[in-house]
């Protein structure tokens, strides 16, 4: 599915994402999540997104995983008068429900249980691997992407230090077609991964394309720009 082409248009794109009330937590989280996505991708290319939910959320573990709110819930029917019309796009885990719509079809996901989970770590995992795919996530996997994240945070953090410093043409169109394209949000994290250790781009570029990839990922790469550390030890 080529994402710009296929949901271009006028006026808003309304999106449905709908979590099947047999499905596990984590694939419901999931729908949520690649709607989020969807979302600010589309936003990004200057179209305004409404977003529907139906079934269940668990919309306290939606909120830790930095996913927008619904703009409306309910049944399809209440989800369509609230959002002004019929889906352009539908999410889901289960079988596609409606007609005259795009369907992503999200693929399971199972998570450790949510209480006390960084959800941020999970939304890193999750948005490596393609939407579409079934994903097993463990406990120890989200320690080790909180601890990730952590590292690219002060990395971040130094690099916006420096004077800033443009975008690399390269990178940039290469993200955005990936992201464009099929919503290939592995291939924006492998760029990140490259980036971070790249010697020929300047900290400032560094800064930039992470910020500018960060209005997409959602991890929060930013957040520590600006904290003053403490000294060594500490």
């Amino acid at each position: 599915m080529r994402i710009v082409e296929e949901l271009a248009g006028p006026g808003p794109l309304r999106i449905r994402a709908h979590a099947p009330a047999d499905g596990a937590a984590g694939t419901g989280l999931r729908v949520l999540l690649i709607a989020d996505v969807l979302a600010r991708v589309v936003e990004m290319r200057g179209r305004t997104v409404l977003i529907g939910w139906t079934g269940p959320q668990d919309k306290a573990a939606a909120t830790a995983a930095g996913i927008r709110p619904a703009d409306a819930e309910g049944e399809p029917e209440e989800i369509a008068e609230a959002l002004g019309g019929l889906p352009g796009v539908q999410l889901t885990s289960g079988t596609y429900e409606g007609a005259g719509s795009a369907c992503l079809q999200i693929g399971e996901a199972q998570l450790p249980p949510f209480e006390g989970l960084d959800f941020l770590a999970v939304r890193l995992l999750l948005l490596s691997h393609p939407y579409e795919e079934p994903v097993s996530i463990t406990a120890e996997q989200v320690g080790e992407a909180g601890r990730a994240m952590a590292r690219w945070r002060r990395a971040v953090a130094d690099w916006a230090e420096q004077p800033s410093k443009p975008i690399p043409a390269d990178l940039k169109s290469t993200a955005r077609t990936a992201l464009d394209n099929r919503l290939d949000t592995a291939a924006a994290l492998r760029l990140l991964h490259d980036l971070a250790t790249a010697d020929d781009v300047p900290p400032g570029a560094k800064f930039e394309t992470m910020a500018y990839l960060d209005r997409v990922l959602g991890l929060e790469l930013v957040r520590e720009v600006g904290i003053a550390r403490g000294g060594a030890g500490q």
